[in-house]
């Protein structure tokens, strides 16, 4: 069954784009430690959470990020493709991550990688779409926990926990 090409189907399939883009310049924003790309990623009130680090604005995330990154030697994040929902001038996301982090100074064991999601809620803006929250879900950890300093943090899966379910609006 093929869907009729229309106006309307034209713009959904540019919006989605713009969603994925958003999403995607994330990720580059923290791998490359070019900051300034959150603004075209996160609305300036948007909530960010992140499992282990806490709620944050895009501002202290920014702050924290350049703390955080300036003593890793690399960081490489990798996405899945996200799930999304649009509904007009909102929508909400699903997408896999693997993230690897990497201290030299802690060789031979230098390496921490991180899997989970993120769960993003998005608006319309004037200037194209904008994260207004996202969760940061990590799922398992794998390596030296040290390269984060996160002490003598567990290895392995964490506990389910409700962040573990599907979001809602996925199950419509």
């Amino acid at each position: 069954m093929t869907t009729p090409v229309n106006d309307d189907a034209v713009g959904r399939l540019l919006d989605l784009e713009d969603i994925k883009r958003a999403i995607g310049l994330y990720v580059i924003a923290v791998d490359t430690r070019e900051m300034s790309l959150f603004d075209q990623v996160f609305t300036p009130d948007a909530r960010i959470i992140l499992g282990g680090v806490g709620d944050m604005t895009p501002a202290s995330y920014k702050e924290m990020a350049v703390k955080g990154l300036a003593a890793l030697d690399a960081t490489q994040h990798h996405l899945g493709l996200p799930v999304i929902n649009l509904d007009g001038d909102h929508a909400h996301a699903r997408c896999y991550f693997l993230a690897q982090h990497v201290r030299n100074d802690l060789k031979p064991n230098p390496f921490l990688l991180i899997g989970g999601w993120y769960t993003d809620d998005l608006i319309r803006t004037e200037a194209g779409w904008r994260i207004t929250k996202r969760i940061g879900t990590a799922v398992w950890y794998d390596g030296n926990s040290e390269v984060l300093g996160m002490g003598n943090f567990p290895m392995g899966a964490t506990p389910r926990d409700d962040g573990s379910l599907p979001p809602p609006w996925l199950m419509g």
